[in-house]
């Protein structure tokens, strides 16, 4: 099903809190489990992201040159792995607070969370993606 979206952002770190919005089109695929997904534009630099939406966890994977694989767990933390250029690095994902909310023709997906790397707190985040069939 092609889908419009609206994804918003939140980074808050020790310089501050910085806001992203999105509005795109992507592909919304309901099987075992729903998919979403689109392509995300940067400073003219192209990402592939798929949001995997389980029962009580999200799993959003993330293509491009910048490459994540980040699993959310509501109260819970989890190993993800982040790789920039030749860089990898395992993150610590902790899951504050989620929601899915979902219908035949849209949902939502609020997450927010904290990522420690070597035992830094590198942010506290919230990802927020609301999407609806396009007619």
């Amino acid at each position: 099903m092609d889908i419009e979206i609206h994804i918003k952002q939140q980074i808050t770190d020790g310089e501050g809190t910085e806001t992203f919005e999105l509005n795109t089109t992507g592909t919304l695929i309901k099987k075992a489990h729903t998919y979403i997904m689109y392509k995300e534009t940067i400073d003219d630099i192209v990402t592939d992201v798929r949001v995997k939406i389980e029962d009580e966890r999200v799993r959003i994977n993330r293509k491009g040159q910048l490459t994540l694989d980040f699993l959310f767990v509501p109260y819970e933390t989890t190993q993800n792995m982040y790789h920039l250029a030749n860089q990898k690095t395992v993150m610590e994902v902790t899951t504050n607070q989620m929601l899915i909310e979902s219908d035949e023709h849209s949902g939502r997906v609020y997450i927010q969370y904290t990522i420690v790397n070597n035992q830094t707190v590198l942010g506290s985040y919230t990802y927020d993606i609301e999407y609806k069939e396009r007619v």
